[in-house]
């Protein structure tokens, strides 16, 4: 739970109101609205593990349902020093 408050205050910096799920094992933890745009974000928070052996210093990858597939989920990434990544964007920090 702290990487989805994390994560949200992260989006909220970056101008994007949160909508909580409202139920447990839901398949989004949240969406991400951009106050001026409009863009709509459906996300799933997952803390970043790290490797320690085979590619040691990479990310385990996550996968999404194929439920969350088709309704567009994304996964954000959220590390230990508190920056945020979405799954396949380039750098940290950044916004799809």
């Amino acid at each position: 739970m702290q990487s989805e408050f994390i994560a949200a205050s992260w989006l909220v910096q970056n101008n994007y109101t949160i909508y909580w799920r409202s139920q447990d094992n839901d398949v989004i933890d949240f969406v991400a609205v951009h106050r001026v745009t409009g863009k709509c974000l459906k996300i799933d928070v997952k803390t970043a593990s790290i490797r320690k052996t085979w590619k040691p210093g990479t990310v385990i990858s996550r996968n999404l349902s194929k439920y969350q597939k088709q309704l567009g989920v994304k996964i954000l990434y959220v590390y230990k020093d508190g920056s945020c990544k979405f799954k396949g964007s380039k750098g940290k920090n950044k916004i799809p």
